[in-house]
């Protein structure tokens, strides 16, 4: 009798242990399927595994696209602030009769600013008429500048423009 007593003990003991693993299953089966995408139907345990495998598969796709982007972002700013980047300032002095039109070509990398190249020009004589600067154009900011003379008797200094524009950008 104690045998029998025993092996229906054992028995009750594996079917309380088997429905208590049937229940966890039942329950992260439903927390997998509140992780997916809402659905209009009920699925199936297969189902939600099936959905699970895609959305996984999706995930890791992406997390792929996105380190790829990023070694890019990355190799992108090291060539920025490197040396291999690094623009140097053009200056290009058109006197005409009246007129002076100042270009300078320059990468991000100055360490001037535009009022210090307006403030030159003034100093020498030259009313600036108009400035421009173009900040499109990849790695170079391109200025442009057209100017008068203040007085018409005095002129512009070209050469003393060119000389000063060159120690401000050098």
């Amino acid at each position: 009798m104690d045998t029998a007593a025993a092996g229906s003990s054992s028995r009750i003991n594996r079917t309380t242990v088997e429905r208590e693993r049937r229940m966890r299953l039942r329950d992260l089966y439903s927390h997998l399927s509140s992780l997916l995408t809402p659905q209009p139907t009920k699925m199936s345990t297969h189902e939600v595994l099936e959905q699970a495998t895609v959305y996984v598969n999706q995930l890791e796709i992406r997390v792929e696209e996105l380190k790829q982007m990023k070694l890019q972002i990355e190799e992108e700013y090291r060539e920025m602030t490197s040396g291999r980047r690094i623009i140097s300032p053009v200056i290009n002095i058109t006197d005409l009769n009246s007129t002076l039109e100042v270009n300078l070509i320059t990468g991000w990398n100055t360490k001037f600013k535009l009022c210090d190249i307006i403030q030159i020009l003034m100093e020498e004589g030259a009313e600036v008429v108009t400035a421009a600067a173009n900040h499109n154009a990849g790695d170079r900011i391109i200025y442009s500048f057209h100017c008068q003379p203040i007085s018409s008797r005095i002129g512009i200094a070209t050469s003393r423009v060119q000389e000063r524009l060159e120690d401000l950008i050098s």
